[in-house]
């Protein structure tokens, strides 16, 4: 191996050194999220998004910056390889480097959406009609449960209501206000004015 690498030309050896080592850096971070480890230095992101939150929505991060790296130099390897002066390399591995490197960004912003998308804000339910799961005590005296659509998911949710009676099984009831960021508060439909047609 040693033998191989001192045998590379000074500009092979350089652009095998760039895609190995950030093949490694990216290689390790693969691992660590899958066990679930972090490393500081490797989850840090640069965001240059203005007002962004960092993570997926930044362009500069050790997962897209070792994507570039990466595409970088195995690119500008394998064009050296191929007797190709270093001007054509570089050039060649900057644009598959950056190719990547907008692969991996959009990539994970798309995973951010879903991640964000897959969280349920309840005050979506405001205003829709759902069905008592288990029944709802009076007057705010305890917790229930409704059935009802949020951002086009059927999801059981804990409600209390200001009714003076307890609402039973199956009753059908409307969303009115969020308590909290896991309450809401329903009440029956027959307490609603009948609306003229």
């Amino acid at each position: 191996m040693i033998e191989y690498w001192q045998g590379l030309s000074p500009t092979l050896q350089t652009f095998v050194g760039i895609g190995a080592v950030s093949s490694l850096v990216l290689s390790i971070q693969m691992v660590l999220s899958m066990i679930g480890g972090e490393m500081d230095g490797l989850d840090a992101d640069l965001d240059l998004a203005e007002g962004g939150e960092g993570g997926a929505s930044g362009i500069l991060s050790v997962r897209t910056i070792g994507a570039f790296f990466t595409g970088f130099g195995w690119t500008g390897a394998a064009m050296t390889e191929a007797k190709y002066g270093i001007g054509i390399s570089t050039f060649v591995a900057v644009i598959v480097g950056s190719a990547l490197l907008a692969m991996v960004f959009y990539l994970m912003a798309y995973l951010h959406s879903l991640r964000q998308e897959g969280t349920l804000d309840y005050s979506n339910a405001i205003g829709q009609v759902g069905s008592v799961y288990l029944p709802i005590p009076p007057s705010r005296k305890g917790l229930g449960q409704i059935e009802v659509m949020v951002q086009g998911r059927l999801s059981i949710v804990k409600a209390v209501t200001d009714h003076d009676k307890k609402i039973g099984n199956r009753v059908a009831v409307r969303v009115t206000e969020l308590v909290d960021q896991q309450t809401i508060l329903v009440e029956p439909l027959e307490n609603e004015s009948p609306q003229q047609s």
